[in-house]
Parts: C-alpha cells; structure tokens; sequence
C-alpha cells in the first residue's frame, strides 16, 4: 500500500517547476529594459515579477501549518494555542527577511546588469510580506487577548456561509438558543486561507457572540478571530448587556469592530 504523503510529492513538485518558470519568464522579459529596441516588453515583465513575488509571499506566509501540532485541540490549552501561532509567524517573516536580504546581496555583491531586476523584487517581497504579517500577528495578539478572558467551549454545528478568493470568509456557530440565533460572524484565519477540514463538524469558542471572539478547530487547532458580520446591528443588544458581561468584552479588547 502507497503511503497516503507519496501521491502528494509530485503534484508539489509539477507546482513549485511550475513557479520557477513563471519566475524565469518573467525576470528574462524584464531584462529586456537593457536593450535599445525591445525595452518596452520589459514593462509587462516587471508587473508579472511583481505580481509573482507578491503572490509567491502571500503563499508562504499563509500557508497552512503542516503536522501536530504542539498543543491540546481539546479546547483545554488556551495558551498553546497561542504560542504555536506565534512562534509560526515569527519563524515564517524570518524566512522572507533571509530571502529579501538574499536579493539583496545579489544586487550588491554581483554588481551585474543581470541582477537589476532582483532589487525591485525584493522591495514588493518586503513590503507585501510585512503587510500580510502585521495583518496575521494582529489576528493573534487578538486571540492571545480574549483567550486571557475566555474559556473555550464547544459549538456546533458551524454554518460555512462564505469564502472569498480573499480568504475572507464568514460562518455562523451552532449550540445557540432558539431566543437568541447565533449571527452571522466575519472571520480572519491567521494561517490558511481555505476552510479548515471537519470545520463543520464544530469548533472550540472563546468570547462573546455578539461582541466577537475567536474559534479553535478541533484535532487540527487551527484558530481565527471572528466578529459580527453585521456589527452595527447588535450595538442596542450590547449596549444592554449587564456590566459583568460588557466588562468581559472590554478587557477581552472586543468592545470595537476589528474585522
């Protein structure tokens, strides 16, 4: 019997050829902006290298994490959770600053016409990469926050009511009382940007519904911040929640709109 991995290794494989053709085409048409007579095909190359290097670091950075993960996903370990995200994020904008200086070290340390293009290359890398980062270690400051104030408990099951090509998504949480239906919750995933698998099926949930909170996938622990959909809706419905319950929101950071 095949292990279940091996299927895998040559589609990644086909996928990563393919980038690195694209990245050749696209830095080879560039190069053309040295020459006299065909310099401007060389604009459409530097927009694709562009987009391609941009692409290329949104992959990276939110790309799912792969194996076990250090923690329990029973919703009992609020401060794994946490930590595993983070440490993550670090160790991935660490990757795109070794690559970024590595460009540059091309550029300079070459000093050739041929290594030009890599300078521009590396300003979109850093200023894309850092971008997505500060937006993806917000949505984990943002956990860390109300995971201090909230236990985990289980809802299900979870309504997947959205997905854009973004990764913005929005889904709705089960286990709510008929008197008060669960609403409709924007979401931000910090890591991946597809639905993660048996999300259906329930998830772990910290916070308060109509202020926001953040969720756990269970087995796979993957965590997103949510929020309501329709914010501006349920402001009456806060606004007369008892102290105890807006003091929670507020220590929580959840008293203001976030997603």
């Amino acid at each position: 019997m095949s292990h279940p991995g091996a299927a895998k290794a040559p589609s990644r494989l086909r996928t990563l050829a393919k980038w690195a053709l694209a990245f050749a085409a696209a830095y080879g048409l560039s190069l053309l902006v040295l020459t006299d007579s065909l310099a401007f095909l060389a604009v459409p190359g530097l927009i694709a290298l562009m987009a391609l290097t941009a692409t290329a670091v949104l992959l990276l950075l939110y790309e799912p994490a792969r194996g076990n993960v250090p923690y329990a996903t029973d919703g009992s370990d609020r401060l794994g959770v946490v930590r595993h995200h983070r440490k993550v994020l670090l160790r991935r904008y660490g990757m795109l600053l070794c690559f970024v200086f590595a460009l540059v070290a091309l550029v300079v340390g070459t000093k050739s016409d041929y290594a030009v293009m890599a300078a521009p290359a590396a300003v979109i890398a850093l200023l894309a990469g850092t971008g997505f980062w500060r937006e993806q270690i917000r949505s984990v400051r943002f956990a860390s926050r109300v995971l201090a104030v909230y236990d985990f408990t289980f809802r299900g099951p979870v309504e997947k009511l959205n997905l854009r090509a973004s990764g913005k998504r929005s889904l709705r949480l089960g286990g709510g009382s008929d008197a008060e239906p669960s609403p409709e919750l924007a979401a931000h995933q910090p890591l991946g940007k597809r639905w993660p698998e048996n999300i259906e099926d329930g998830v772990w949930f910290a916070g308060d519904e109509i202020f926001g909170g953040v969720v756990m996938v269970p087995r796979s622990g993957e965590l997103m911040r949510v929020q309501p959909m329709r914010w501006d809706e349920f402001a009456l419905e806060r606004s007369r929640a008892d102290d105890e319950r807006r003091e929670q929101a507020a220590r929580a950071g959840l008293t203001r709109r976030s997603l």
